[in-house]
């Protein structure tokens, strides 16, 4: 394995790899990506499409669990187990109570923040050289709870949020007929999130950032990998139609199935597929200028190119499992309560798999063992805000330069001793 050391494979050709091979091919390396559906294809065709730079608060959180059997009670609710795949997600579920004590939330959101701080600069950057910027709504996010007792239940968060330095506002009952006149919210509490952007469509983005990348002179392989090794001296990469690639240096950011290759090099991590679905709607009988986030229901609502997207929920279940569509319809039933005059014109249906770490950060990080291997994955909801931010970062990794940022809480190894 005495390839190149100007070479580099990145597995993965979600927002986050497309990301990294930009930033690396930018940098002056040959990159080859891989994956074995076109970029953008998987899970970052299917988000709420929003690059949501003030969400800091781990999902894992003191007082969380009391919540979590309402929840799978309530078919209506945010959060699904397939209880015959419970034992094999017990391990990380341990590590995820572990992570939500006040100390270990706090961690968490200040090492969240670090990475946030830097997304608007990296977006900016990412959309000006690639020719991108119409894909990208700068508006804001209008943030809605259902009561004030739900508001006030909540509030610590946006404290939390304001102590790590993100602005949010109320907006009054007038401000929010305004601004969506179609918006039912009787007795709730609505905020603005003046920070946040989104994607009119962000399976395109990520195809169009890949693209960028080809053009600038990375090779694209559609496959499926197989197997990987390492040493002092480059990386193999075989694939299951037979392949054979040699480089000088790896990155895996293959989201919820990384676990598979980082098992073969070092070891794996707390890393669990939390699924998410939406709804498409082609005609929903209705324009909306902002996305808006149910802070009491768990969902957004997003305007994009081909129509409104409803998305959000969470299921845990084994990665090969089938999609339970009822899950997207249960999100079509959350919108209408807060639009009444929502049709469902034209509706399609849509699962993907989230790769969530039990403390909600990602790992961006050399491997502990292996010189010249990278991981960039585990971004959960927040693939599509930090990819670019993480491709930055794995770029200085694999030429050897010092991040501007402390990468520590982001480590492929952190929960070694915990």
């Amino acid at each position: 394995m005495n390839a190149s050391k100007k070479h580099c494979i990145v597995i993965g050709a979600g927002i986050v790899g497309s990301s990294c091979a930009w930033h690396l091919v930018k940098r002056g390396l040959k990159v080859t990506l891989i994956d074995q559906l076109l970029p953008g294809q998987s899970t970052s065709y299917g988000n709420a499409g929003c690059i949501s730079s003030s969400h800091v608060v781990p999902f894992s959180h003191p007082g969380i669990w009391k919540k979590i059997p309402r929840w799978l009670f309530d078919e209506l609710g945010p959060l699904t187990i397939r209880w015959q795949h419970l034992p094999g997600l017990l391990p990380w579920m341990w590590k995820f109570w572990r992570s939500g004590t006040r100390q270990g939330m706090m961690r968490s959101a200040s090492a969240q923040a670090q990475l946030m701080h830097r997304v608007s600069e990296d977006y900016a950057e990412a959309l000006q050289e690639t020719g991108l910027v119409h894909l990208v709504e700068s508006r804001g996010c209008i943030g809605v709870y259902d009561s004030r007792d739900d508001f006030e239940e909540h509030r610590w968060e946006l404290e939390i949020e304001d102590e790590l330095g993100f602005e949010w506002e109320y907006l009054s009952p007038s401000e929010l007929r305004i601004m969506v006149p179609d918006l039912k919210l009787d007795g709730g509490v609505a905020i603005f999130h003046p920070s946040w952007q989104h994607t009119l469509n962000p399976g395109r983005l990520t195809e169009c950032i890949a693209e960028a990348a080809f053009s600038a002179g990375a090779s694209w392989l559609q496959d499926k990998v197989s197997r990987v090794e390492a040493s002092d001296l480059g990386v193999r990469v075989n694939t299951e139609s037979g392949q054979e690639l040699q480089a000088g240096h790896l990155v895996i950011a293959a989201g919820a199935w990384s676990n598979a290759l980082a098992r073969q090099l070092d070891y794996t991590v707390p890393l669990a597929p939390k699924r998410g679905y939406h709804s498409m709607i082609a005609k929903p009988g209705l324009d909306l200028e902002y996305p808006i986030i149910s802070k009491s229901r768990f969902f957004v609502m997003t305007p994009m190119e081909e129509g409104l997207r409803i998305a959000g929920t969470a299921e845990f279940a084994a990665l090969d499992a089938e999609p339970d569509y009822r899950r997207a319809r249960v999100l079509m039933q959350q919108a209408k309560h807060y639009l009444p005059g929502l049709r469902d014109d034209g509706v399609s249906e849509w699962m993907g798999q989230r790769p969530m770490m039990a403390d909600s950060l990602p790992v961006i990080s050399p491997s502990p063992s292996r010189t010249r291997v990278f991981y960039a994955f585990g971004h959960g909801h927040y693939g599509l805000t930090q990819g670019p931010t993480t491709g930055r970062i794995i770029a200085d990794l694999v030429n050897n330069s010092e991040p501007d940022i402390d990468l520590s809480p982001y480590r492929f190894d952190r929960f070694r001793n915990r």
